[in-house]
């Protein structure tokens, strides 16, 4: 059982995302995805599901808002995102486990393995993440120390989970994400993620780092001298199982250079999306050039600060 969530804007990546995830099904394999339509028109919604085959029944389910109004969206992050925290509610009440899939992903292997992961004493299985290793970090848990959290405390990305759905619905971990953004709203930097870290600290355990890996920024960190990000990263080799465009350089906004992102438009011609690229900006351009450059090598720390800026600009 898969679940996601998608508004209008992500309804093109949402079809990639599900189309490479049956093109690395096992023969035999099945899958049930449960995905929120957040606003997606009806005529993207049909090109959805003209871009998947019989191997993945998908399920459109209606959005719970009454309870994510007011959260910070800053930066102009869709409230979609907080969809996530809610799934113990719009998912069928007899699941017991689920993955929950960021729409911005391009599966490069067969899921089965994460589905088989065994999630023993743990709420959560994810990744930690490359950008913020631990909870008192920059972009952290702003609210760590009030929590009473130990600052060495991993913290992981949240686009890929595998989700034990009976400890999630017991300890409210909805209710408690959601009171902790509303209570510190004015510190927020990564929205439902940092929610899920502060309140499920020591409740999760690692997958392999192939499972959720930024391709751009896995090469970044690789090109710097190790740190604490490199070693929290678990560099084990180049394998990427799931590759995730997070941050602003999605390949539907610029066509990007690297292998993942060719890849990504052979998968985008699978769907019933194909042929469409993204229009040729000047940003898109620049942005093209800066991703993987020798440039962006050397500012990357600075990128950190753009955020900031961002955040303080556009907080709501």
């Amino acid at each position: 059982m898969i679940a996601c969530a998608s508004d209008s804007g992500y309804a093109l990546p949402l079809a990639v995302m599900l189309r490479s995830l049956i093109a690395n099904l096992g023969p035999r394999s099945q899958v049930e995805v449960y995905c929120v339509d957040d606003g997606i028109s009806s005529a993207d919604k049909a090109k959805v599901l003209a871009s998947v085959t019989d191997r993945l029944t998908l399920h459109w389910l209606e959005p719970s808002r009454s309870a994510l109004s007011g959260l910070p969206t800053w930066g102009r992050m869709p409230r979609t995102t907080y969809q996530k925290l809610t799934l113990g509610e719009w998912l069928p009440e007899h699941a017991e486990k689920v993955i929950w899939l960021d729409c911005d992903l391009l599966l490069l292997d067969d899921i089965m393995p994460l589905w088989d992961a065994d999630l023993g004493k743990w709420h959560v299985l994810a990744v930690p993440d490359q950008r913020v290793p631990l909870l008192s970090s920059r972009f952290g848990v702003a609210a760590y120390r009030e929590l009473g959290l130990a600052a060495e405390a991993k913290y992981f990305n949240a686009g890929v989970l595998l989700i034990d759905l009976a400890r999630w619905r017991r300890d409210d971990v909805a209710g408690r994400a959601i009171n902790y953004l509303n209570t510190y709203r004015d510190q927020v930097f990564f929205w439902d993620q940092e929610a899920l870290n502060a309140v499920l600290a020591g409740k999760w355990g690692e997958l392999d780092p192939a499972w959720n890996r930024n391709p751009t920024i896995d090469h970044l960190i690789r090109s710097r001298r190790p740190s604490d990000a490199d070693s929290t990263a678990g560099r084990r080799s180049g394998e990427i199982r799931i590759a995730h465009f997070s941050g602003n350089l999605k390949p539907w906004n610029c066509a990007g250079s690297s292998p993942h992102h060719d890849l990504y438009f052979r998968y985008l011609d699978q769907t019933a999306w194909s042929g469409w690229r993204p229009a040729r900006t000047w940003k898109g351009v620049w942005s093209q050039a800066y991703e993987s450059s020798r440039l962006r090598r050397f500012v990357y720390p600075a990128e950190r600060w753009a955020t900031q800026l961002v955040r303080a600009l556009t907080r709501n």
